[in-house]
C-alpha cells in the first residue's frame, strides 16, 4: 500500500479555463493510480464536513480507502493564468487551523504539506514535499520519522529551511540536520538535481514540451518518483528521470495517461548546463489598460523564469518619436538575443520590430489568441515560432534561448 497524506482543495483557472477538485493530495492519488491500477492506496486529508460527499466520491472512482481530519473551511486556489501565482482563499493568515494533526503509520508514504494543519507520520520509506514558498516545515519538525527520507523540494523553499541560497549549504543541512537519504532538488525550467547519502550527485533533464500546462506538475512529479522509488524499487536517480519525463507528458495533454505513446514524440530532454543571460525582447503594444495588464503579466512570468527582459513599456516608456523612443527601442532590440512578441491586434510597432529582428536573424517567438492564419502568413513564412497559449510561448523563449546559448 502507498499511503499519501496532501490537500484535498478547489482549482480554479480564468485562462485557460480549469476548474477542478484537486489540491497535492489528490492528484498524488490520480497519479499513483494511472501508473498501477492494482496498488493499494490510502488517502489521508483534511476536509470540513461539507466536502466529505466530495471525498467519499473521489474514494470511489480511484478505488481507494480515504480518511477525512476535521477542517472547518473549504480552501480555494484561484489563478489568473498558469503562471500566476494563485490567490488562495481563505487567505492562508485567516485559515482555521485544524484541531488536531494527521497521525498515521504506514510502510510507504508520500507526505505533501498542507495548509490548514501538518501530518506526523511514521513509514519506512516517506517522500516529503513541503509545498510552502512562504513558510515550508521541515520534515523533523512536524514530528514525523522515517527509516528512509527522500525530500523532495524546490530550490526557494530549500533555501529558505536551510538559511542560505548556497547549494552545498543546503546538502548540508538535509543531509545532517534532517537526516535524509535522498534529496531532489527542484530547479524549475533548468530540470532538477539528485543527491544521495553516499555524496553522488545526478542531473535530471527538463523535457521540452509541444504545450506547457503548469499548474499540479509539482504534485505530479512528487507521486511518480514516490511510486518508482518506494514502491517500484528504482533507483532514486532513475525515479527522478522517469518522474521528469512523465510530469512532461503531463504537462503535454493535462491529463494522467502516462503511457500514451502518441505522446512521446513531443517530449524532448533538454539539459540547461548554464541557464540563459541573453535579454529578451518583449515587443507588444500598451495603450490601453488590457495590453498593459497583459504585457505586465509576460514581463513578470519571463523574469519568473530566470530571464533578464528588456521591454520598451518598462524601460523606455511612453512618449514620441520627438521624445527618441524610438530610437531607444531599437537600440535595447539589438542588444537582445530573442524577441518576445503579442500580435493580437497586429499592432504596426510590434510588427516592425519582428521584420527588424527577423532581418537581424534574432529568433522570434509570437504569442496571438485571435488572428486569422492568413494575418500571420508573413510572420510564420519567415520561421517565427507562433503559439496561442501564454504558458507555452514563455517556456519555449526559455527553451529557444537556453539552446541558442549552450550550442
Amino acid at each position: 500500500m502507498i499511503t499519501i497524506v496532501g490537500g484535498f482543495y478547489n482549482e480554479r483557472c480564468l485562462h485557460p479555463d480549469f476548474r477542478e477538485k484537486f489540491g497535492s493530495g489528490l492528484r498524488g492519488c490520480h497519479t499513483i493510480r494511472n501508473l498501477d491500477s492494482e496498488v493499494e492506496i490510502g488517502f489521508h486529508t483534511y476536509a470540513p464536513d461539507d466536502e466529505l460527499l466530495n471525498l467519499k466520491i473521489a474514494g470511489s472512482t480511484l478505488n481507494m480507502a480515504t480518511y477525512p481530519f476535521k477542517s472547518e473551511q473549504i480552501i480555494s486556489f484561484y489563478y489568473d493564468h498558469p503562471m500566476r501565482t494563485p490567490i488562495i482563499t481563505p487567505r492562508p493568515d485567516l485559515i482555521v487551523p485544524a484541531e488536531t494533526d494527521i497521525v498515521f503509520e504506514s510502510d510507504l508514504i508520500l507526505y505533501y504539506g498542507m495548509l490548514e494543519g501538518k501530518a506526523r507520520v511514521k513509514g519506512k520509506r516517506v517522500v516529503y514535499d513541503p509545498q510552502s514558498p512562504v513558510k515550508p516545515i521541515a520534515f523533523r519538525a512536524t514530528g514525523s520519522t522515517a527509516d528512509e527520507l527522500a525530500v523532495v523540494v524546490n530550490h526557494k523553499e530549500a533555501s529558505i529551511l536551510a538559511g542560505s541560497w548556497d547549494e552545498a549549504t543546503i546538502r548540508n543541512y538535509f543531509f545532517n540536520e534532517e537526516k535524509v537519504a535522498v534529496l531532489v532538488l527542484k530547479m524549475g525550467p533548468k530540470g532538477a538535481k539528485v543527491f544521495n547519502q553516499a555524496g553522488e550527485e545526478h542531473l535530471i533533464p527538463v523535457h521540452k514540451t509541444a504545450s506547457v500546462w503548469k499548474i499540479g506538475t509539482g504534485d505530479v512529479f512528487d507521486a511518480i518518483f514516490s511510486y518508482y522509488w518506494m514502491a517500484a524499487g528504482l533507483k532514486p536517480e532513475e525515479a527522478a528521470f522517469k518522474a521528469s519525463f512523465m510530469t512532461a507528458i503531463y504537462s503535454n495533454t493535462r491529463n494522467y495517461g502516462f503511457t500514451a505513446s502518441k505522446h512521446h514524440e513531443y517530449i524532448q530532454p533538454l539539459n540547461i548546463s548554464n541557464y540563459p543571460t541573453g535579454k529578451v525582447y518583449l515587443a507588444g503594444p500598451f495603450f490601453t489598460y488590457g495590453q498593459k495588464w497583459v504585457i505586465n503579466e509576460i514581463y513578470r512570468g519571463l523574469q519568473g523564469l530566470g530571464l533578464a527582459v528588456f521591454s520598451p513599456w518598462h524601460h523606455v516608456g511612453e512618449g514620441t518619436v520627438e521624445m527618441g523612443v524610438a530610437e531607444k527601442d531599437i537600440i535595447g532590440l539589438k542588444e537582445c538575443k530573442i524577441v518576445f512578441a503579442v500580435v493580437d491586434g497586429l499592432d504596426s510597432g510590434t510588427l516592425f520590430e519582428i521584420g527588424y529582428a527577423v532581418r537581424m536573424e534574432i529568433p522570434v517567438i509570437v504569442y496571438v489568441e485571435n488572428e486569422t492564419p492568413a494575418a500571420l502568413t508573413m510572420l510564420s513564412g519567415t520561421f517565427c515560432v507562433i503559439e496561442k497559449d501564454m504558458t507555452t510561448a514563455l517556456y519555449k523563449c526559455l527553451w529557444m534561448l537556453a539552446e541558442k546559448e549552450n550550442e
